[in-house]
């Protein structure tokens, strides 16, 4: 378990880049604040604890001068209703003691993150942050690792607006829904971001009941529902999926995704997810427009042998997707699906920067095959790369730039 963990921590301490503010305090007005005076012990006492809770609450731009090193800080609930912006330097971990929550942004409450790791929040809901109905949040190359709901949201609750960009949920657990995000009604937009090995009954790493939900250019792995929806639980609303892989999610209805609402999913690879209905997606209902995605490599929860791709309602396809058995899509299609087709997909690792995926192998039927497609792939690499876009969430071979070396 512990191996795992350093496994997960390592690899999302790749997202976090630096940045640096100096800033001066002064108490009960919306301006900058420092917490700490250059040594890791200035920041790790009960009233710089204290302090950063004052400074989220007045708002403003808060800084930490906390030494070189990596640094975590026992923190009180920092609640606030201003407009805040809270710079981590990429060494700042913020940790709940799983005792509880460690942001709540109410009211008309704006809340930016930088660079920060939060660890081991515990509340009812929304164990690292809570957003409520008017409230927003930013979340920039921040990791949410091991916070706990007992209800929903394990890591983020949200009924607001959330934007996560460059960011890592990792281990979060919610007792009800949602193990890694709980949308309820509200926005949530997730972009180049990993939800990996978050758990909850329905939606594993992410459910959704109602609202809007868009996700591109991330990876949603091993992320376990023991109801539906391993991935994402999408229950109404609308939800669009571009650009992203889904691989080894498990559940026992949907194993990367159950949708019941709206869903547009183009350029996506399913593959290796488990479930005993709809290993890579199970359609509860609603409608959906389904384009340039990859269905592969399903495998049954109970017993580990093949399960269906897609089950339910069959799914509206908007052309060229590949599907290794005969699910998801009707056929024959007259869009230019394929079905029964080995898409010959690589082993999942990482494809270059830190996006982790599974790579188009030579002869892949994937290439060159997609009708249409977004700008760029899960890596932000340009499409297409070679006579036309590829199916799935990469493209094939690409260019690694290296560094110029002069003698």
């Amino acid at each position: 378990m512990r191996l795992k963990f350093v496994f997960l921590l390592t690899m999302m301490l790749a997202l976090i880049t630096s940045s640096l503010h100096r800033a001066n305090a002064h108490n009960g007005q919306a301006v900058q604040a420092t917490i700490g005076d250059g040594t890791a012990a200035s920041c790790q006492t009960q009233d710089a604890a204290n302090a950063l809770s004052s400074a989220v609450a007045a708002g403003g731009t808060i800084d930490f001068n906390c030494g070189p090193e990596m640094v975590t800080i026992v923190v009180n609930t920092n609640a606030t209703d201003q407009t805040v912006v809270v710079n981590g330097n990429g060494r700042i971990t913020l940790d709940g003691e799983d005792l509880r929550q460690i942001f709540n942004v109410y009211g008309n409450g704006n809340l930016t993150l930088n660079d920060l790791i939060l660890i081991d929040g515990n509340t009812g809901s929304g164990g690292g942050l809570v957003i409520g109905p008017q409230a927003s949040a930013t979340i920039n190359r921040g990791m949410f690792i091991s916070n706990v709901a007992a209800n929903y949201g394990g890591a983020i609750y949200n009924e607001g607006i959330l934007n996560l960009n460059d960011s890592s949920l990792g281990s979060n657990i919610a007792g009800n829904d949602g193990g890694g995000i709980y949308n309820n009604g509200g926005v949530v937009n997730v972009m180049s971001s990993y939800l990996i090995s978050n758990q909850a009954f329905n939606g594993g790493g992410m459910m959704s009941v109602g609202g809007t939900v868009q996700v591109e250019m991330s990876a949603l792995r091993s992320n376990i529902a023991t109801g539906w929806g391993g991935g994402i639980y999408a229950s109404g609303g609308a939800i669009q999926v571009v650009n992203n892989t889904f691989s080894n999610n498990r559940a026992d209805q949907g194993g990367g995704l159950y949708k019941t609402g709206t869903a547009v999913l183009t350029n996506n690879t399913f593959s290796e997810n488990r479930a005993d209905n709809g290993g890579a997606l199970y359609n509860g209902g609603g409608t959906s427009a389904i384009k340039n995605n990859i269905f592969a490599n399903s495998l049954n929860e109970a017993g580990g042998g093949p399960s269906l791709n897609c089950d339910g309602p069959t799914l509206t396809s908007a052309g060229r997707n590949i599907i290794s058995d005969n699910s998801c899509v009707p056929n024959p299609s007259i869009v230019g699906d394929r079905h029964s087709t080995d898409p010959l997909l690589g082993i999942w690792q990482a494809q270059g920067g830190p996006a982790r995926a599974y790579a188009l192998l030579p002869g892949s039927p994937a290439i060159d095959y997609a009708l249409d497609c977004p700008t760029v792939d899960q890596r932000g690499w340009s499409r297409p790369l070679g006579a036309a876009c590829d199916v799935g969430s990469i493209e094939y071979g690409g260019i690694i730039y290296l560094p110029l070396v002069v003698k």
